[in-house]
C-alpha cells in the first residue's frame, strides 16, 4: 500500500509499512503524519495506541483544523488556499475506505 493511512494520498516513493509492519519513517507530504513516529502513542505507562488508533486521530484533528497541506512538494492543483481541496479530499479519502 502505497496510501497515506491517515489522509489517503497515493504519492509515496515507499509504503508507509512493509509487509511486517516496520514503518518507513517517511512525512507524508499531504497531512505531514511520520510512519513510525506520530504512531507511536504511548497512552499510559508501557501501552501503546493501536496504529490504525492514531491515524484516525491524527486524521480527525487535522481535518478539523482544516486539512492544511504540510509541504510544498505537494500537487497545486489539489489544493486551495494551502488547504487539501473538498473534491481531492474525499477521493483521497475514499482511497483508505473512510467517508466524509
Amino acid at each position: 500500500m502505497k496510501f497515506c493511512p491517515v489522509c489517503g494520498y497515493d504519492d509515496h516513493v515507499y509504503p508507509p509499512y512493509d509487509e511486517d509492519i516496520n514503518p518507513s519513517y517517511d512525512i507524508c507530504s499531504c497531512c505531514g503524519f511520520q510512519f513510525g513516529v506520530d504512531d507511536d502513542v504511548e497512552m499510559e505507562d508501557g501501552v501503546f495506541m493501536e496504529k490504525k488508533d492514531t491515524h484516525t486521530q491524527f486524521r480527525n484533528n487535522w481535518i478539523d483544523n482544516g486539512a492544511i497541506v504540510f509541504s510544498e512538494s505537494y500537487p497545486k492543483k489539489f489544493q486551495k488556499e494551502g488547504k487539501v481541496a473538498g473534491e481531492y479530499l474525499f477521493k483521497q479519502l475514499e482511497n483508505i475506505n473512510v467517508k466524509q
